[in-house]
């Protein structure tokens, strides 16, 4: 009878032991290491420069998971501005590829991030009685968001950022800062 006992608690104890390991094997956590994501988003774009009005914008994302929190990011992105208070009228349209490093923390369905890394601007100056002219700047780029997961593998996204960027060129005159604010929702899908 004891050797009964002795057995059915060494037997118990390995199932109660091998149970998480069997369920985290079955069920992969996400995103876990060697992931892939990939997102889309719709959002604004507020630059510094007072002569220039707030835009909508349009990104894609790629991600790599390297690790379960860290990821590497590639970015695209395109926005339009229109030209007030300079005396003659036009629209800017920055295209930016940004490259960043993104860390996230696990919250349960929500996982909140830090995001920053270094890009390429290249803006179009379409300007009113000129020929169009673009000038291309590298710039900085950092924020934070938080995505929320609908299932395991989609999450609807939400991320601020401040895009620092230096001066540009135009047909007409020199715009003193690129940097610009953006605010984007979207939805990304993991691999």
């Amino acid at each position: 009878m004891r050797s009964l006992l002795i057995v059915t608690a060494i037997g118990g104890a390995i199932v109660l032991l091998a149970s998480p390991a069997a369920a985290q094997r079955r069920v992969a956590q996400v995103p876990a290491e060697g992931m892939w994501g990939v997102g889309g988003s719709i959002g604004a774009a507020g630059p510094s420069d007072a002569s220039l009005q707030n835009g909508f914008d349009f990104a894609g994302n790629i991600e790599k998971y390297l690790t379960q929190r860290f990821s590497l990011r590639g970015q695209l992105g395109v926005t339009s501005w229109d030209i007030q208070g300079r005396g003659f009228g036009g629209s800017i349209t920055p295209f930016f590829a940004d490259a960043n490093a993104v860390y996230n923390w696990e919250g349960g369905f929500v996982h909140p991030y830090v995001t920053g890394g270094v890009g390429l601007y290249h803006y179009n100056a379409s300007e009113t009685g000129t020929q169009d002219r673009s000038d291309t700047k590298p710039g900085l780029n950092f924020g934070g968001g938080a995505e929320l997961f609908f299932n395991r593998r989609t999450t609807m996204t939400g991320e601020i950022t401040y895009h620092k960027v230096g001066a540009f060129e135009s047909p007409l005159t020199t715009f003193q800062d690129g940097s610009f604010w953006r605010f984007g929702i979207g939805v990304k899908r993991y691999f």
